[in-house]
Order: structure tokens, then sequence, then C-alpha cells
């Protein structure tokens, strides 16, 4: 499954509007990951948070997606850990999780 930062989302947007020449479909996915390696992560970096194990299993292809049109406009994509840090911080300031152990 792709996922990208809700930030580099708002700025691809500013980035095409800001260029004349800028045109087409951009897309905007900076990490493809499975299922099973969004899991591993998850629990990995944020061992106080309980990730469920056992989902039904996927048999899905791998694939990726070619970002260079909108990275050729200058957008350098933020990490899946910025990306998931950034979630549980909102998470955690709206008050939907308490404190939250990180394994940085």
């Amino acid at each position: 499954m792709g996922y990208v930062h809700i930030d580099d989302v708002a700025r691809t947007h500013i980035l095409v509007f800001e260029h004349e020449a800028a045109g087409g479909r951009y897309i905007c996915s900076s990490n493809v990951v499975s299922l099973e390696e969004l899991v591993s992560f998850l629990s990995t970096r944020y061992p106080s948070l309980h990730i469920p194990e056992r989902f039904e299993k996927l048999n899905r292809l791998h694939y990726d997606f070619d970002t260079s049109k909108i990275k050729s406009l200058g957008l350098k994509f933020k990490s899946l850990e910025e990306m998931f840090d950034d979630c549980i911080a909102s998470f955690v300031e709206k008050g939907y999780l308490s404190h939250v152990v990180t394994s940085q």
C-alpha cells in the first residue's frame, strides 16, 4: 500500500500551482510497504502501542510508484518515520492516544 505525509500532499499542490509548465497527473506517494512490513515497523518503532499481529492474508502484488515527475519540481518526501511520528503526535495531542513511547 502507498503512504504519503499530508504535508507532502499540500506541498505537491503548491509546487504544481507555482510551476506554469506543470500539467497532467502527479503521483504523490512516498512509500510503498506491505501490511506485514507496516506492522513490523509500527510495533518496533512504537513498542507501547498494541499493534495487532494477525491480519487477513491479502495476496497482493508488490508495486512501486514513479514519483520522478513531482520530484523534478523539487519535492522531497518525508520519511515513513516522520509520517507516523507526526500522526501519533497528533493523536496524542487530540487525546485519541495517551503518551506513546518511540524506539528512536
